[in-house]
């Protein structure tokens, strides 16, 4: 049997959305990501196992892959794609101590933060992108993206509670831009209009979190990890769009998009900038959700 070996360690929304490769790979599959976002990753599958960076540096070295694909763009995880035995290598590896990528994984990574263009340019070449992130990574191995779901952990006794709109404020520290004015103000309506809200929060374990929102009938986030979830468990779902691409994120015909006028002026934007987190009103978001519009 084929051994294959993906190497995604975060950030836990690009882990779940990776997981979409599942569907359409064979063998034993070895998923190396972090401790957290093992949780993540899906229990049903026999045929996968899951290592830290550490951990793959210790008991990886002596197997061989029929394929390798490195979607980390940081010096472990690409010293780990080059030292490992492979036939085929799709992605980042290491080359003269510096991250580089192969030529089958340029479309995705000319487009990141290693392009061999520069991040400027690379930014730009983002913008014009018009292909989902599953596109790219599917392109990488020679295969056509046709809409396969992401496969993450699942409690399959948790059914969605009718008319619960779960509502994700937080969007993490690395794109400040992801944030949005207006969420205590949605809360709000939606509670005097008499429909029922939860306000998503941190858990103590993954898999809790992912339960709370297994148990919405509709989520509003920004793209964020609670985005991806909604998607994976078929939960439709409203995403606010200020900085990043929306044009990466395939919708599975679950998903309104909510993009700000600004998305242009502050595109992958590391600041915090008030002009571009104010610039969706209100109904703007209210109106994709399933209540009547007051």
């Amino acid at each position: 049997m084929e051994n294959i070996l993906i190497i995604k360690t975060g950030a836990a929304g690009d882990v779940v959305r990776t997981t979409s490769l599942l569907n359409v790979l064979s063998g034993n599959i070895y998923w190396v990501t972090s401790e957290g976002n093992k949780w993540l990753l899906p229990d049903y599958m026999p045929n996968l196992v899951k290592f830290t960076v550490g951990e793959a540096f210790q008991s990886l070295k002596g197997t061989r892959f029929s394929l390798v694909i490195s979607l980390e763009e940081d010096k472990d995880c690409a010293r780990l794609a080059s030292e490992v035995t492979t036939q085929c290598l799709a992605g980042v590896f290491l080359q003269n101590d510096k991250v580089t990528y192969t030529e089958n994984a340029a479309y995705w990574f000319d487009i990141s933060r290693v392009s061999k263009y520069g991040l400027e340019k690379a930014n730009t070449l983002k913008a014009k992108n018009t292909f989902s992130y599953q596109d790219c990574i599917f392109n990488m191995i020679g295969k056509k993206f046709k809409g396969e779901p992401y496969r993450i952990y699942t409690d399959d006794s948790i059914q969605s509670k009718k008319q619960l709109i779960g509502i994700e404020k937080r969007s993490g520290n690395v794109w400040p831009d992801k944030q949005w004015w207006g969420y205590d103000e949605l809360v709000h309506k939606l509670e005097i209009n008499g429909h029922a809200v939860k306000v998503l929060a941190q858990r103590n374990n993954i898999r809790d979190y992912l339960d709370d929102i297994a148990k919405c009938s509709h989520i509003v986030s920004g793209d964020t990890l609670a985005m991806h979830i909604a998607l994976a468990y078929g939960r439709p779902c409203t995403a606010i769009f200020n900085c990043t691409s929306p044009q990466e994120i395939y919708d599975y015909e679950l998903l309104k998009k909510v993009i700000s006028p600004f998305l242009d002026k502050y595109f992958y934007s590391s600041s915090y900038d008030k002009e571009v987190i104010e610039s969706i009103p209100l109904d703007d978001v209210y109106r994709t959700l399933p209540v009547k519009v007051v």
